[in-house]
C-alpha cells in the first residue's frame, strides 16, 4: 500500500518509485569484479582517512572557547566554507540529492544532460578535474561538518563522493555505463565510513532498484569495510559516540582490549572501583529502620549534580554495610519534587521499605566480588545491559564500590591510550 500510494503521489516528481531509481539495462562481466574491488579498496581508504581526520578535527576545532560559546559562529563559517568550496564546481553546486542523481546518469544521448554532454567531448580533462576535486571537496568538507550543531548528515555526501569516483574510474572502462561504478563506489564509500555492510547493501538496492546489483555493492562493501578496519578500527558512529562522552560499550571489542591489556594475566574489578569521596557521596546510609530524611537526600542528589554523575544513584547500605538496594537519580529527584504540604517537609522522613521511595528501589541489584577479573564486570555490563554493578567483599558482601558504565567505558578509554 505504501508503494502504492508513493508511485501515485510522485512526490519526486520523477515517475519513479525509488529515490535513484536506475534502468542500465546491461550486465557486468566477471572481470568487472576486480574494478569493484578496488572501488572498495578506495572506498576504504576514505572513510579510514575520513574517520581518523573528523576526529582529530572535532577534538581540536571544537575545543576552543569561541566555538563551544557560539555555535551560530560556527556554522555560519561551515556555510561560507562550503558555498566557496562547492559553488564553482558544477558537479557538486547542487544539493547531495541531486548531484547523486545526476553522477548514475546513463549516457544513451550527449544531450541528455551535462553530464553526458561533458563524457561526450574528445578531451576530457578539464570534466575530470571537475571529478577528482569534487571528491576531496566532499571528503574535506564533511570532515568538518560532521558533529556541527545542526546537523549536515553523513550519508548523502558519502554516497556524492563515491559517486565521482566511481564516476571518475568508470571514464576507463568503455564496455559498460559509468553510472554502474558510480553506484557501486557510492556504496564502498559510504561502507568505509559507515561499517556497515549487509543492510547498506539492503539500502542501496533500495535507493537504485538494481536487484542485479547486489553481488557487486557486497564486494565492493566488505572490502570497503575491511581495508577502513585497518586503518580507524571504530565508524564515524562510534567515534561520535566517543567524543560526545554517551557511554557506548562494544561488549565484545572491550573484552578483547582487556584481555591483550593483560598480557596473559587479569586485572581484577578493584581497578573500577570509584574514590572513597566519591563513595561516599553515593552511599545512602539507612539506619536500623530504614528510614532516611529528605534533607539527607536532597543532600545526596547536590552531590551527584555536583560531580556530573546524573546517570548514577544511591546505593542503600544498611548498619552491617550490606547492600539493600540502589535507587537511580533520575527516580530520586522525582522522589523529592512529589508530595506538598507536611509530606514535604524538610524534616520529613521517608521509608525506602515501604510509600513512594520503595517503588523506585532497585532491591536486587546485581554483585560482584572485588576479587572478579574485569572481564566478569565487562561481560556483564556488554551481555545484560546494566547500567550499574554494585562491589562487593570476597569474605563479607560488604559494600565496597559502584561502577556505573561510563567509568567502565572510561576505564576502557585508558586502556586504549596506553
Amino acid at each position: 500500500m505504501a508503494s502504492a500510494t508513493l508511485k501515485e503521489l510522485n512526490p519526486t516528481g520523477t515517475g519513479k518509485l525509488v529515490l535513484f531509481e536506475t534502468r542500465y539495462g546491461v550486465d557486468y562481466l566477471f572481470v568487472h569484479y576486480l574494478i569493484f574491488a578496488v572501488l572498495g579498496v578506495c572506498g576504504g581508504i576514505f572513510g579510514g582517512c575520513f574517520c581518523r581526520m573528523n576526529y582529530l578535527w572535532s577534538r581540536f576545532f571544537r575545543q576552543f572557547a569561541i566555538i563551544k560559546r557560539s555555535p551560530v559562529m560556527e556554522l555560519s563559517i561551515v556555510v561560507l566554507i562550503t558555498a566557496l568550496a562547492q559553488f564553482p564546481n558544477r558537479l557538486i553546486r547542487p544539493t547531495g540529492d541531486i548531484v547523486m542523481a545526476e553522477l548514475l546518469v546513463d549516457c544513451n544521448e550527449p544531450g541528455e544532460s551535462w553530464i553526458c554532454g561533458q563524457e561526450a567531448k574528445d578531451r576530457k580533462m578539464a570534466y575530470y578535474a571537475w571529478l577528482i576535486s569534487g571528491t576531496f571537496v566532499k571528503l574535506l568538507l564533511t570532515v568538518i561538518t560532521f558533529g556541527c550543531k545542526v546537523p549536515s548528515g553523513i550519508i548523502i555526501p558519502a554516497l556524492d563522493a563515491g559517486a565521482l569516483f566511481g564516476r571518475m574510474v568508470g571514464q576507463l572502462i568503455n564496455s559498460i555505463s559509468p553510472g554502474i561504478f558510480a553506484m557501486v563506489g557510492a556504496a564502498a564509500f559510504l561502507a568505509g565510513v559507515s561499517r556497515m555492510t549487509v543492510s547498506l547493501a539492503v539500502i542501496m538496492f533500495e535507493l537504485t532498484g538494481e536487484v542485479n546489483f547486489i553481488p557487486p555493492f557486497m564486494v565492493a562493501i566488505l572490502t570497503a569495510k575491511w581495508v577502513a578496519d585497518a586503518i580507524s578500527p571504530d565508524g564515524v558512529y562510534d567515534l561520535s559516540q566517543h567524543l560526545l562522552g554517551h557511554p557506548f560499550l562494544d561488549s565484545e571489542r572491550a573484552l578483547n582490549m582487556v584481555r591483550d591489556s593483560q598480557d596473559g594475566g587479569t586485572g581484577t574489578v578493584e581497578e573500577l572501583i570509584p574514590p572513597a569521596q566519591t563513595m561516599e557521596d553515593i552511599t545512602l546510609h539507612t539506619g536500623p529502620h530504614y528510614r532516611v530524611r529528605r534533607t539527607t537526600l536532597k543532600a545526596k542528589l547536590s552531590k551527584l549534580k555536583a560531580r556530573g554523575l546524573m546517570d548514577a544513584g544511591l546505593v542503600l547500605v544498611n548498619e552491617r554495610g550490606l547492600c539493600h538496594g540502589y535507587l537511580p537519580e533520575p527516580e530520586l529527584e522525582y522522589v523529592l519534587q512529589t508530595g506538598t504540604g507536611a509530606a514535604r517537609s524538610a524534616e520529613d522522613e521517608l521509608d525506602v521499605l515501604e510509600g513512594l521511595v520503595s517503588n523506585f528501589v532497585d532491591r536486587t541489584p546485581l554483585t560482584l566480588s572485588a576479587k572478579a577479573p574485569v572481564e566478569y564486570a565487562v561481560e556483564m555490563f556488554g551481555k545484560l545491559g546494566l547500567r550499574y554493578l554494585i562491589i562487593v567483599e570476597e569474605e563479607t558482601a560488604r559494600v565496597v564500590g559502584v561502577v556505573i558504565k561510563k567509568r567502565l567505558v572510561g576505564y576502557l578509554d585508558g586502556l586504549k591510550a596506553m
